[in-house]
């Protein structure tokens, strides 16, 4: 079963990606409201995902997921966030992100997501055009 830390300063999203875990299978580990505290639990917690948001309070989400990288490099970060520019994820897959989910997105593509992560691929939102999201990752050396 994966482990999720999830990161979202609003509480009502990470409580509706808690239900939605359950009922997906997946563990939610802990959930943080900011980009501080998300980088100790992942050393604490050691999560399989970071579920994280970008526009956190705090150390945002960009840098928190450098620091993640650096102190974790086995947890994956998968972005979920309302900025839908190809700039912001080329921003994100440099960070160190493995995936970018938009929160307009369907739970479905969020169990993609996850899948997709988890199994090392690079995932991208389908509304962000992903042959140019793969241009990117490649482009990053993420993917051969």
């Amino acid at each position: 079963m994966q482990r999720i830390l999830l990161v979202d300063d609003h509480a009502v999203i990470r409580k509706g990606i808690q239900h939605f875990g359950r009922l997906a299978r997946v563990a939610v580990c802990g959930e943080v409201a900011n980009g501080e505290e998300v980088v100790r639990l992942t050393k604490d917690l050691k999560p399989d995902i970071v579920l994280m948001d970008i526009s956190v309070p705090g150390m945002g989400g960009l840098e928190a997921t450098r620091a993640i990288r650096k102190i974790c490099p086995d947890a994956k970060v998968l972005m979920l966030t309302l900025h839908d520019a190809l700039e912001w994820v080329e921003t994100a897959l440099n960070a160190g992100a493995r995936g970018y989910l938009l929160k307009s997105d369907t739970e479905g593509e969020l169990m993609r997501a996850l899948k997709v992560v988890m199994a090392n691929g690079i995932y991208a939102s389908p509304c962000l055009h992903a042959d140019r999201v793969n241009r990117i990752a490649v482009e990053l050396g993420l993917v051969v």
